[in-house]
């Protein structure tokens, strides 16, 4: 049975009737559940070619034969797996959220994303980031690595969290994680170019973030997005910060960078916060549609199983 710190029970059974979507077809390398970029022999017809020497009589349509005389073949859907890799934002800023932070939220998101693609058959992997890549499950199916994926999440819930080497585990594929220290600030156009180079076969990845990031990651982005690869960002923001109650002179701390700001907080510095938020998140978003990505965003204390699977259906990232 999963963690059900990360999946409840009742939710799981929410979730089996779900799976990833994917915007455009990949070759895979084992059987699966999705439509492959390959003609194959599953039971969904694909497309016709002419019979060439030495092709599976079998496969002929003997009634196109009849009526015009001509060899051709009945072509069908072959269903393979996918590869569906989840980087997960570690960074100071994604620890921030008083009812829930938006780290829990995106660990809980990662566990949801990587159940559904195990039950399809894909092969899964995850990974944590804040300026690069900090510890790494390399991509794997079956029900023993999604065990493996949420103890992974599990051993990252803290951040005194320093768990030490596991030659099982190494055996298995994964990477040796470094000590959960969120002490980096966010560089994703860094991690992406990292991601890139490790990444040979194109397939689903899912970036999990508040996106708080001053690196030009969205060419990173753009430049996954031409390799075919289908990229889907989850934008997780608290509370505190979609709505601030604030009042009065306060002494502003950025939790990655340290910067120190003295500011004095009103309706009218409210109202132009929250104008600057929206322009942000929708400047993301706007990017993500022009670019073939999928984007949504969800409020870290939200009613999880309810609103995540909502808005992941509403983003088609999952159905």
């Amino acid at each position: 049975m999963p963690n059900q710190s990360l999946l409840d029970p009742k939710f799981l059974r929410k979730l089996e009737m779900l799976r990833i979507q994917a915007r455009r077809a990949f070759p895979g390398t084992m059987r699966g559940e999705r439509r492959s970029t390959r003609r194959g022999a599953s039971v969904e017809f694909a497309d016709f070619r002419q019979y060439q020497a030495g092709d599976d009589f079998r496969h002929v349509d003997w009634n196109i034969y009849a009526r015009l005389e001509r060899l051709m073949l009945r072509q069908f859907v072959e269903e393979e797996d996918v590869r569906i890799d989840i980087l997960i934002d570690q960074s100071k800023s994604m620890h921030y959220g008083t009812t829930a932070t938006k780290f829990d939220f995106a660990r809980r998101t990662a566990a949801t994303l990587a159940f559904l693609g195990i039950s399809s058959l894909d092969q899964v992997g995850v990974a944590m980031f804040d300026s690069t890549l900090r510890g790494r499950l390399r991509a794997s199916r079956g029900r023993g690595h999604l065990m493996s994926i949420l103890n992974f999440l599990e051993r990252h819930w803290k951040e005194d969290n320093s768990p030490s080497p596991n030659p099982a585990s190494e055996a298995a594929g994964e990477e040796k994680p470094l000590a959960f220290q969120p002490a980096e600030r966010t560089n994703l156009k860094a991690v992406l170019k990292n991601y890139q180079k490790a990444t040979s076969r194109s397939g689903i990845l899912f970036v999990i973030s508040d996106f708080f990031d001053d690196s030009d990651f969205r060419a990173e982005l753009r430049l996954l997005a031409q390799r075919k690869f289908d990229v889907n960002l989850i934008q997780a923001l608290a509370d505190e910060e979609m709505n601030p109650q604030v009042t009065g002179d306060w002494l502003m701390v950025d939790s990655e960078s340290g910067e120190e700001r003295e500011m004095t907080a009103n309706d009218r510095t409210v109202t132009v916060y929250k104008r600057m938020l929206d322009d942000f998140t929708e400047s993301l978003e706007s990017f993500s549609r022009k670019s073939g990505i999928g984007y949504t965003l969800i409020q870290a204390s939200a009613a999880f199983e309810d609103v995540l699977l909502k808005r992941l259906m509403e983003s088609r990232m999952a159905g």
